[in-house]
């Protein structure tokens, strides 16, 4: 699975390090751009496998990503 991520996200590195911690066999690739302007500095967002996900908090997200 290949997880994108927004560099523009306030807590970039938080919500890098628990996605490598939740998914350690897939990729988790820091971007410049995801194509979802606007939601990406004020909430966690991420492409993941083409699927534009996003969630109110990190843990949120990571169940969403989970589920797929």
């Amino acid at each position: 699975m290949k997880i994108q991520i927004c560099k523009k996200f306030s807590k970039v590195n938080k919500l890098q390090k628990k996605l490598i911690k939740a998914f350690p066999d897939d990729m988790v690739i820091v971007k410049s751009c995801i194509s979802m302007c606007k939601l990406c500095k004020k909430q966690p967002v991420a492409k993941v496998d083409g699927n534009k996900l996003k969630a109110k908090r990190i843990p949120s997200l990571i169940n969403k990503i989970d589920e797929l």
